[in-house]
């Protein structure tokens, strides 16, 4: 016989049941999560120590590397020759000059910030992950990032795509804790508006990233004025945490620059006679005017660079159709380019030729089976109800694709998307496990 205190006990003992359930399986993926996040930093703690790299002459990373000196000397952000620059975005530069202010010029520094940083994309894939898919997909997605090879290459060299990677996944991470519904949560996305912004001034192709939450906004919502209030909020701190360095450049360079005067040159590559689809010197555009100094010289280029490219997709539609499917396979087609930058594309070869090789093929290998796996979570997804974060990962693959279809393709670019890659690459998985 069941009394009245038994029947009014029973939901209680259930609640508690479910409580104590969760809070065990919070306990197990926060213990699974740190030993994800552990290898992960060995890893590429593990690389750092043992490659033996150095910034090149004159590529991307001797110049992140350069800047970064010469912003812990006191001298500003110069060129070579000492004169103002605003080719290349300043934010990388401005997170690793406070070690070489504080602990001396080495690239080691400018390392260990990479690999802590790296370990937080790991973090925060997994909390991107668990909103989308659950705490089994997202570890596994955490996984996939942690042993990803060409991410764990990447720390060991003085480019910006793993601070950029960090900093991307925590602004859209920030964006789904809102959860886009209900009251304005002004701190979060003042804050999630902040971190795109300066994620922008990492890498430039982030300057218009409120735009792939509008999916995620309205689809948590089903209100468009509120999706609409989100985006103007975000728009807005995003927009103010790049002001101060367009300001810089409006003194300094006396134009009008938001981030970066190389905007027009990649642009340009893109879309000239001889374009490719593929990332290739602009000698003949940024070597135009010889008659002007480095500082005017920058800026006339970067204007030049945006009318003749325009002109040519003006005037030649179909050439510009005939590129797009150029400009995604070459963003896309292989993952070695992190091995590459590792030994300065041939011009530090400090590898045994069987280790050079090795690395490729697994570089390669883990890609291309990354690739697959994310075409079948992509698949599986469509077939049930996706939930407004997983909207919001993909509609940001998507973002990230068009950007490089509007610029150019180069394998190194596609980096960045890679943890948002995994969340899908997880869901097979997912299933796989379960079975």
């Amino acid at each position: 016989m069941v009394t009245a205190r038994n029947e009014s006990a029973t939901p209680a003992l259930a609640g508690a049941l479910r409580r104590a359930r969760w809070r065990d399986a919070l306990s197990t993926s926060t213990f699974a999560l740190g030993a994800i996040v552990v290898l992960a930093l060995a890893l590429r703690l593990v690389w750092i120590a043992y490659s033996d790299w150095r910034p090149l002459p004159d590529d991307d990373a001797f110049r992140y590397d350069w800047f970064a000196r010469r912003l812990a000397e006191g001298e500003g952000f110069v060129h070579l020759n000492g004169n103002p620059t605003a080719f290349w975005p300043p934010g990388y530069a401005l997170l690793v000059a406070p070690l070489y202010a504080l602990f001396g010029p080495e690239p080691l520094w400018a390392q260990l910030l990479n690999a802590v940083l790296a370990a937080g994309t790991v973090v925060l894939t997994f909390a991107l992950g668990r909103r989308a898919l659950g705490d089994g997909a997202a570890l596994n997605a955490a996984g996939i990032v942690a042993l990803f090879p060409s991410l764990i290459l990447f720390t060991g060299v003085t480019l910006s795509e793993t601070a950029f990677t960090f900093f991307a996944l925590l602004g859209l991470w920030l964006l789904v804790t809102e959860r886009g519904h209900g009251p304005l949560g002004v701190r979060t996305l003042t804050l999630a508006g902040g971190v795109i912004g300066f994620a922008a001034l990492v890498r430039g192709q982030a300057l218009l990233f409120p735009l792939v939450a509008l999916p995620f906004w309205y689809k948590a919502s089903r209100d468009w004025r509120e999706t609409v209030r989100r985006f103007a909020l975000v728009s807005a701190c995003a927009g103010a945490a790049v002001l101060p360095w367009t300001i810089r450049n409006a003194i300094q360079m006396n134009a009008f620059v938001p981030i970066s005067t190389n905007a027009g040159v990649d642009l340009w590559i893109g879309h000239h006679d001889g374009a490719s689809g593929r990332g290739q010197m602009a000698d003949a555009l940024v070597y135009s005017r010889p008659d002007l100094d480095s500082v005017a010289g920058e800026v006339a280029v970067n204007a030049a660079g945006f009318r003749q490219a325009i002109r040519f997709a003006l005037e030649q539609p179909l050439t510009e159709l005939q590129l797009l499917p150029k400009k995604l396979f070459y963003l896309y087609y292989h993952d070695e380019e992190g091995l590459r930058w590792n030994d300065g594309h041939g011009g530090q070869p400090w590898m045994a030729p069987r280790l050079w090789e090795a690395l490729r093929w697994t570089s390669n290998a883990y890609y291309y089976a990354v690739l697959a796996l994310f075409a079948a979570g992509l698949a599986l997804s469509s077939r049930q109800r996706r939930t407004p974060s997983l909207a919001l990962v993909a509609s940001t693959i998507v973002y990230w694709t068009a950007v490089h279809l509007v610029f150019f393709g180069d394998p190194r670019f596609h980096a960045p998307a890679m943890p948002l890659f995994a969340v899908f690459a997880a869901i097979p998985l997912q299933r796989a496990f379960r079975r």
